[in-house]
This record gives C-alpha cells, structure tokens and sequence, in this order.
C-alpha cells in the first residue's frame, strides 16, 4: 500500500480560479486540476492507494466552509464499497475563538487531524495562538500536521522554522505532530541541527527534487523511518516521480515499506 500524507484539493469552482492563482505566485506547475477528481486520477496513474487531503484555513471566517467541503469528502469516501481512497483532515486558524471547542467539533465529526500553515495564517508557530491549538489537540488526540520551513510562494519571514519548532515542542512535547516537507523546507541543514532527535514526525512532501540524496540519507537515518513519511504536496508535488525518487534512494526494502504506509498506518491508528 502507498499511502501520500499530504495533498492539496479544493471544491471543482474554487479550483479553476485557486490553482492558477497559486501556481504563479510559487513559479510551480501543477500536476493535477487541484480537484478531487483530478487527484484521484493521478493517484490511480501514480499507484498510490490513499492521499490523506490537508486543508488551509486562511481566515478565520472560512472554518465552516473548509471543514464542511473536508467532511463530504470523508462522507463520500466512506461509501466506496472498496474502501476510502482520499482522508480529508479538518483545519482551523489561530484567530479562531474557542480553539479547543472547535476542535472538539472536528473531533467528534471524526477527523483525525488538522493542518496548520503559520506562514499563509501569518501567526509564528511559537506564537500563544498556536500554542493553544496543540495543546488542545493533543488534549483530543488529533494528529497536527503543519506547514514547516520556507513557503516557495510567499516572502519572509519564515513562521515555523526548525529552532522556534523545537523551543514549542519543549513546551507542549506531543508525539502526533507531523512537520511537513522532511522537517523544514530549505531549512534542512536546521532540520539536521534542531529536529531529528526529537519524536515528532516529518513528511517527505515536496523535498526530494530539492535535497540532496545524502542529505536525505542522513535525515532519514537520524530520524528513523518510523518517523517518517511519503508525502508529495500534490498537486505540487508528482506523485509518480516523488516515487520513483524514494525508490531510487539506497534504503532498505524494509525501509520504503515503512515511509510508504507503515508509518502513516501507526499514526492513523488502522
């Protein structure tokens, strides 16, 4: 099984005008239509079994609508006779009132976890904003995955760097948090210094093309392969390619097993 543990769609008439928009503001080409539709078609070329969706709360206004289209796509989902090919995660913003009830809601609606991105919501990791969501979802046993390092389509400063993520993991020590793009988005040389002994989890989305192979080695190393996950920030991020890179790496076969669905199943809790 191939498990992808971070992808990106939106609703079909938000992706005509979304994917475009933030494909020039990155100077990245998209590899699907940013659908739901056109993810699952990549993913039936690409061989990947399951893409867990990450939704961006961008304002705090826009809570219910993105949790709302994120709960249909679960709904829709679950009634597939062969079984959930997308798992949406629900999101919330900083400036949200009331974090830990509305995390409550989530978790009672039965997302499994959120996605936080510090640098679209404009608030630092470190920031008591945030500090109240993880401890509220750690409180709720939600997984957080969260936006971590240089955003390719935006200016700095940089919102979760590795040295502010360590200082927050000090204070709210929570094992379910997922830092996306291997800890640190060309930041890895941080990620090396700051990260890998601590008993988070990284996913691997959108690096390979980007870090060196021996950096990538030794992160992986470091960090274990049991805290470590295929991801490829679809639709960024090929999924078919993003593949044939991890399996290009000299690791183990135990190893690709793992960081292709071991992990993400531990973490799922299936």
């Amino acid at each position: 099984m191939i498990i992808d543990f971070h992808t990106h769609i939106f609703p079909d008439t938000l992706a005509v005008k979304t994917i475009p928009m933030l494909a020039q503001r990155s100077h990245t080409q998209p590899h699907t239509d940013g659908t739901a539709a056109g993810l699952l078609g990549h993913m039936e070329e690409s061989g990947v079994d399951v893409s867990v969706v990450l939704p961006v709360v961008t304002a705090p206004r826009q809570f219910d609508s993105i949790n709302r289209f994120a709960a249909q796509i679960n709904e829709q989902e679950s009634k597939k006779s062969s079984g959930p090919r997308l798992l949406s995660f629900g999101g919330i913003h900083p400036d949200n009132d009331n974090p830990k009830a509305l995390l409550r809601q989530l978790k009672e609606q039965g997302f499994l976890g959120i996605k936080l991105h510090p640098d679209y919501q404009g608030v630092f990791i470190n920031d008591i904003r945030n500090l109240r969501i993880l401890e509220a979802a750690a409180e709720l046993d939600l997984i957080v995955t969260i936006h971590a390092g240089v955003d390719i389509g935006l200016p700095e400063p940089v919102h979760c760097p590795p040295d502010k993520m360590r200082e927050v993991f000090k204070q709210i020590p929570y094992s379910k948090i997922v830092l996306a793009h291997t800890g640190g988005w060309q930041q890895w040389d941080m990620v090396e210094e700051y990260l890998v002994d601590l008993p988070l989890y990284f996913d691997l989305s959108f690096s390979l093309p980007f870090l060196s192979n021996q950096q990538m080695l030794r992160i992986l190393t470091a960090h274990t392969p049991q805290r470590c996950l295929f991801a490829t920030d679809s639709p960024w991020g090929n999924q078919a390619d993003t593949l044939r890179r991890l399996k290009e790496l000299p690791l183990p076969e135990s190893w690709l097993d793992q960081l292709c669905s071991g992990t993400a199943k531990t973490l799922l809790g299936w």
